[in-house]
């Protein structure tokens, strides 16, 4: 009798051990992701592949910016590949470029902000 418990409890043990390998190897599913029926392809693919921006992080220390763009730190004025960087906002960098071009990098791309009422208010507009 003692054997067979013994031997029960020994197959509980490995058989919970095999488990928690194969519970460890499942990736966590989005619960906000709809269903796959109703994902189109094309969205998918271009979805799994956000376009990066290169602007990776905006860092403030009393009036002093610095922008993380393209793994280098910059400030106002320092020059990152063809452009210089011209200003950087809370969410976005400036670049101005040799030929008078002006690009905006926004650490959001995606989103799109607008000035509430009541700061439009504040703003006297």
């Amino acid at each position: 009798m003692m054997k067979t418990s013994q031997a029960i409890a020994a197959t509980l043990v490995l058989l919970g051990l095999a488990c928690h390998g194969v519970v460890q190897a499942q990736a966590m599913k989005d619960p906000t992701r709809p269903p796959a029926q109703f994902l189109d392809p094309a969205d998918a693919a271009e979805a799994a592949t956000p376009q990066a921006s290169g602007l990776q992080t905006i860092k403030r220390t009393g009036k002093r910016r610095m922008a993380l763009l393209h793994g280098e730190w910059v400030g106002p004025g320092d020059r990152t590949g063809e452009a210089v960087v011209e200003k950087i906002g809370d969410d976005r960098v400036e670049l101005r470029y040799q030929d008078g071009r002006l690009e905006t990098i926004g650490m959001y791309p995606e989103v799109e902000r607008h000035a509430s009422k009541a700061a439009k208010r504040a703003a006297g507009k």
